[in-house]
Formats: structure tokens, sequence, C-alpha cells
């Protein structure tokens, strides 16, 4: 067990939940067991009411802060002072030992980066979404982002393809971005037997009103333009013609819901796709499941949803989006589609529910291919690079924590 007394502050600025959401409950949690002191800092609103409610039901102490990427008139630079003054408040009122700081993408939380910069705290900034067409960024802000990285920063990505993207957007070496893949709890197929899986599928099943020789095809995922919903629903009515058992199952929420439910209704098959919001139980429901299909147009690296699918032992249908291939090969691990295709998406799917003795052998081998990206290797991989942080804050004298925090040294 780590000492109770190193204190862990998690910074992100979310509004809603989601993948990185959930990223940061279950590091936050491991790092609670593993001894640390946690806080976790991010907009109090009501999407992330849920949220605060689990972390604290996690042992983790939350603190609010405004550091939403919301749009305001303020000119350029001007935008990021509120939040650069509300970060570095919270800092100097909580004294943590090392901050993490999770961005969605690389123009979020620019603000929190240089306020941990300015007070020199050992800081891990874990980036998730980088797009190959992300627009270079400026001169002024790159030299910023090099300044800070000398101050006792460790930049974290979370797949190779991230990690190139990433090296040349910011013109950073690859070699100075540290790689640690997502996770999914490594026993999550083992958590219930033959026997509790049939009466799982059965209670979702009953709650879904549907009959026994129903096929669950399942996606998780906010309901946004990234997940590619949008992909996936002129190929249902395809599907359902052809096996009029199959139901879709879509986990999650977002701002795209009315307008994608208005699409299922031009399609006429409203009555096909169960859209179930927000689930705290999504192991149980990809336990009930016969397939996982993920449209994704783009991932930081290896999703959640898909390391999770893995782990319990799911057939998976995925795009080829980002670092996904990284993880899943096609016709070994599952099977991978062109991003964007409908076309590409339906065929997959046919073939599948068609060869469903093979796609369990795609699954089995998922599973095991999952044992390399296992929920406590991620979260040993994060503490491992917080320790090197904080021991390393100890070897360097502090020029201007010290007048703010003299029980630091």
């Amino acid at each position: 067990m780590e000492s109770s007394s190193k204190k862990l502050l998690m910074i992100f600025p979310s509004t809603l939940r989601g993948g990185v959401e959930q990223y940061n409950l279950t590091v936050s949690g491991g790092a609670v067991k593993h001894g640390w002191d946690v806080h976790a800092a991010f907009p109090n609103v009501d999407g992330t009411a849920s949220l605060v409610q689990d972390f604290l039901e996690s042992g983790v102490t939350y603190h609010p802060l405004a550091i939403a990427e919301d749009r305001n008139w303020l000119p350029g630079i001007a935008r990021h002072v509120p939040r650069f003054f509300r970060t570095l408040r919270l800092l100097i009122t909580l004294k943590p030992d090392v901050v993490q700081i999770t961005l969605p993408a690389p123009e979020y939380c620019f603000a929190s980066i240089l306020a941990c910069g300015l007070l020199k705290i050992p800081t891990v900034v874990r980036f998730g979404l980088v797009l190959p067409l992300e627009i270079p960024v400026n001169q002024w802000r790159v030299k910023l982002y090099n300044w800070v990285r000398t101050r006792q920063q460790r930049w974290v990505v979370i797949s190779q393809n991230n990690r190139r993207l990433l090296s040349n957007l910011f013109q950073i070496p690859e070699s100075e971005l540290t790689c640690i893949y997502n996770g999914a709890k490594s026993d999550a197929s083992q958590t219930l037997s033959t026997t509790q899986q049939q009466t799982c599928r059965q209670q979702i099943l009953d709650e879904l009103k549907l009959p026994d020789t129903a096929k669950l095809l399942i996606t998780v995922g906010r309901l946004n333009f990234q997940k590619g919903h949008c992909d996936l629903i002129p190929a249902i009515p395809h599907i359902i013609r052809d096996f009029p058992d199959v139901r879709f199952i879509w986990v999650g929420d977002g701002d795209l819901r009315e307008t994608l439910e208005n699409q299922l209704n031009e399609y006429q098959v409203t009555d096909n796709v169960f859209l179930l919001g927000y689930r705290s139980d999504v192991s149980r429901l990809l336990q009930a499941s016969d397939l996982f299909v993920f449209p994704t147009h783009f991932e930081g690296g290896q999703s959640f949803a898909i390391a999770e699918a893995m782990a319990s032992g799911l057939p998976i249908i995925t795009s080829d989006a980002s670092g996904i291939p990284e993880v899943i090969l096609h016709q070994l691990h599952g099977l991978v589609f062109r991003t964007g295709d409908s076309c590409d998406l339906l065929e997959s799917m046919r073939w599948a529910l068609k060869h469903p003795d093979d796609m369990r052998t795609m699954a089995h081998q998922a599973y095991e291919r999952a044992q390399d990206f296992t929920e406590e290797k991620m979260i040993q991989n994060y503490i491992e690079v917080w320790q090197h942080l904080y021991q390393g804050s100890r070897q360097v004298p502090q020029k201007i924590f010290p007048l703010l925090n003299t029980d630091r040294a």
C-alpha cells in the first residue's frame, strides 16, 4: 500500500458522463485502494450530478471547478484567464502532491495546465482524443506547452496512433510521450456463471419486453456525431428484414438524441432500437447481448467500451478508427469495417449473424488479448508515473510552491 500522505488531484472539464468520465472514476478508485488521498475537480452541473455521487462513494473528495470549455465573448487568451485563476486558487488551497489533468481533446484545460506549470506541481497530462486534421497549434502556445513540460510534467497518450498525432501537433519527440492503454476489469467475463448469465439475459429481455429468441446487438457510447450511430441507422432496416429477431440496444446519452430518434422514425425502425440512456450496469448489458457493434468515427486510442467488450467475451464489430486496429485485428479478435462506411458495416453485421461460431472464436481470442489491457495494469502504470513524479519533486528545489505551502519540503 502507498502512503496515505500523498495527495492526488484529478482535474477534468466534463459536463456529461461518458468514457472519459468512467476512466477518471476508475483510476481515482484504484488510487484510493493503493492508499492515495484522492481529490477530483470538475464542473458541478446537471450532467455530472451522478458522477459526483459516484466519486464520493469511491472515497474521493469532490471539488467544484468551473473549467468547462464554454463559449463566451472574451477574445483569445482572455477566455482562459478565469479558468486559470480558479485552478490556481484550488491548487493553493488543496496543496496536492501530484495532479492529473485529463483532456478529452488537446485544446482543453490549457489554463489548468499553465496553473500547474506555474506552481511547478508534479503533473500528468493525459490526452484522449487527437484527430488527424487538428488545426496547427499557435507557436506561442507551443512555446508555453514546451515550457510547462519542463516543470515536472509528464504527458501521457493512450495509443501509438495518439502518440504520432500529438507529436506532430505539438512538435514534441514521440519518445517524450508515455503511452498507457485503457484497460477493463480482467475478470469481467468470469463474474457470472453460465446460469447467472442466462438469468441476467432473461432479466434484460423481460425489462425490454422481448421474446427469448431475440438477438441483442449492443452499442455503448455517447449520443453524438463521434460515435457513428448515424452510420448504423441506414443498415438497421436491412438487418431486421434478414434477421427479424434482431434488436439494437444503445447505451449512452448526448446532444444528438433527438436527431437520432427522428432518423430512427424516418427509417421506421423505432420499435427495433432501444435507447437506454446512461446505465450503471453496462457490464450486465454486455453479458446479456449477442454482439457488440461500435461504429465510432474517431477515438483517442482504444475505447473503454471496446476494452470492456473484449474482457466480457462478447463478439465485436468495430470501425477501424484511430488506434482501434492496434488492439482489434480483423477476423482474429473481431470484424473491423471501414470508418463511416454504412455498407461495410451492414455486411459485417450480416456475416457475424450468419457465422456465430466464428464470432465466438474471435471473441475468445479477443478475451485473451484483453489480458494485455487490464484495468489493474492501467492503474498500476499510472501509479508508477505518479510515484516517479512525486519522488522527483522531493529532489528538485521548489522556487514557487514553498512560498505557498511550507510543509511540502
